[in-house]
C-alpha cells in the first residue's frame, strides 16, 4: 500500500537529541509537549512524502520518503536529523524520533536539462520504522 502526502509548503529539521520528552500518543500520533527550535529549509516549490507499508517477518514496516528541493547549501555532517513538515492546510507531521531507526538524509545536486524544471539541491529523507508517519497533535 502506497500513500502520498502532497502540498507540503514548510520543511524543518532538528537534531534528534533535541527531541527529548516527545510523547507518542499512538503509532501515528505524537505531541512535542514544548517548543523546539527547528531549522527551516528555503524550499523551491512544494515538497512531498511517499508512505508505503510492507509486512516483514510478520510485522508491519512503514517507509516514509520525503523529497524536497532547496536553493541553499545543505550538509548533513553526520548528524541524526528528524524532520517536521507542514502542509498547506496546516497539518504537521514528524519524521523520526529520538530512538533508532533514525531517518537517513541524502543531498544531491539537481540541475535538469530543461530550463523550466526546478533545480537546486534535492534532499531525500528515508525513514523505515514500525511506526507510521507521526501526525503532530496540539
Amino acid at each position: 500500500m502506497t500513500q502520498l502526502l502532497q502540498n507540503i509548503n514548510r520543511v524543518e529539521f532538528i537534531e534528534t537529541r533535541y527531541l527529548s520528552n516527545i510523547m507518542l500518543l499512538s503509532n501515528s500520533e505524537v505531541t512535542l509537549q514544548y517548543w523546539r527550535n527547528f531549522n527551516e529549509l528555503c524550499l523551491v516549490g512544494l515538497a512531498d512524502i511517499e508512505i508505503s507499508q510492507a509486512i516483514d517477518n510478520g510485522s508491519c514496516l512503514t517507509t516514509v520518503r520525503l523529497t524536497a528541493r532547496t536553493t541553499s547549501d545543505f550538509d548533513v555532517n553526520h548528524r541524526r536529523l528528524a524532520w517536521r513538515v507542514t502542509t498547506v492546510e496546516g497539518d504537521q507531521y514528524l519524521i523520526g524520533t529520538t530512538e533508532q531507526p533514525y531517518p537517513v538524509t541524502t543531498v544531491a545536486n539537481d540541475f535538469p536539462d530543461k530550463p523550466t524544471s526546478p533545480s537546486g539541491k534535492k534532499i531525500t529523507v528515508s525513514w523505515q520504522t514500525p511506526l507510521n508517519i507521526l501526525k503532530i497533535m496540539g
